[in-house]
């Protein structure tokens, strides 16, 4: 019996390590596409940064693949109309909070130098990148594998998932997310202003928290829709609002 359910538990866990891996895969090259971009002064070849992502997504694949179905209060089915419901409403909700942050705090406190730079900045990364990468690889990062991480090791110790585990959790990836994302503030501005980090730091702390409640829902393909929908909402408007101010 104890054969039986160990073989179950580990088919479980290839399932789910192949089928994030798969997911994964088309921000990896859309990434490497944009690096080329961005990193053509740069000694890392091609395939050191292909393996560096893939072995990324690895690490935290096999994490998740390993925690996820361990984990009392975290769905074990795909419930279509959960996953859009949370994805749909959280991503929204989301996408229109960082919209506000982005253009009634941060604009309005950096320089129009400082400005362009960020946008020109957003328009190499492409939207490819930032849908693939940001809401596919991101969240298995830091969904799938340190909040569930978190998770998994609140219910070891404490025997239970309770407030105070998930509140931990949730805070912890949403913080770690903002903080991998402070170090390309210096590749986009020379001297950047205390606001940018701010907006940085809340911003990414905001998508976390969104993005959080949702795998806690309904999954990971729940907080992938808000992470995707994060970019794509805002997106139409950026180029909108960038357009006017070159044209003014």
């Amino acid at each position: 019996m104890k054969k039986n359910i160990t073989l179950r538990g580990g088919l479980v866990f290839w399932q789910l390590f192949i089928l994030i891996v798969i997911i994964c895969l088309p921000g990896v090259y859309f990434m490497l596409q944009t690096e080329k971009k961005l990193m053509e002064n740069e000694d890392i070849t091609y395939n050191q940064r292909l393996f560096a992502h893939l072995i990324l997504v690895g690490i935290f694949g096999a994490v998740g693949a390993f925690t996820v179905p361990k984990i009392s209060i975290l769905p074990t089915d795909i419930e279509f109309y959960n996953v859009l419901k949370y994805g749909f409403i959280l991503g929204v909700t989301c996408s229109v909070g960082n919209i506000l942050l982005y253009y009634f705090y941060l604009t309005k406190n950096i320089s129009y130098h400082d400005y362009l730079a960020i946008e020109e900045h957003y328009s190499k990364m492409g939207i490819l990148s930032r849908v693939f990468y940001g809401g596919f690889v991101e969240e298995v990062m830091f969904r799938w594998g340190i909040m569930s991480l978190v998770l998994w090791l609140s219910q070891l110790i404490l025997k239970q998932i309770n407030f105070h585990s998930i509140f931990f959790a949730i805070g912890i990836s949403s913080i770690l997310f903002a903080l991998v994302h402070l170090p390309s503030i210096k590749m986009v501005i020379e001297e950047p202003k205390p606001s940018v980090y701010v907006y940085t730091i809340l911003g990414n702390v905001w998508v976390g928290i969104f993005t959080g409640w949702a795998f806690l829902e309904a999954g990971i393909f729940s907080a992938i829709i808000v992470h995707v929908l994060f970019h794509l909402l805002w997106y139409p408007i950026q180029k909108i609002s960038a357009n006017r101010r070159l044209s003014c």
